[in-house]
């Protein structure tokens, strides 16, 4: 385990981010209210939404499939460190910190995002 920001929220949907290393998984358990608010502050770009912002603001990938594999580490990196931090509560902040981390240290590993 990564991170745990979901323990209170039982019952409320959780959003995992984790890495598979070998039968082992390295997760960081996210509440969806932490989630929807850290993704709601990612602004689109001049050709629109683009990464995971698409696919939040779609209900799509891990809504549909999940678990999902995220298909570009790099730009949903990217697409994350453009985030006001100051814009988070303090536990937002964490938590955007740990999946930034996540995302640096496996850009070519296969991260997935389970939705449950």
């Amino acid at each position: 385990m990564i991170g745990d920001y979901y323990t209170g929220f039982e019952g409320y949907p959780e959003i995992d981010f984790y890495i598979k290393i070998g039968e082992k998984r390295e997760v960081i358990r996210i509440w969806d209210g932490y989630f929807d608010n850290i993704m709601q502050k990612i602004q689109p770009n001049d050709d629109g939404w683009h990464s995971l912002a698409y696919y939040y603001h779609l209900d799509e990938g891990w809504y549909e499939d999940s678990p999902w594999k995220i298909p570009n580490n790099k730009d949903a990196l990217q697409q994350l460190q453009t985030i006001n931090i100051k814009l988070l509560d303090k536990k937002e902040q964490i938590i955007l910190k740990e999946i930034i981390n996540l995302l640096k240290e496996n850009l070519n590993s296969d991260i997935y995002i389970e939705y449950s």
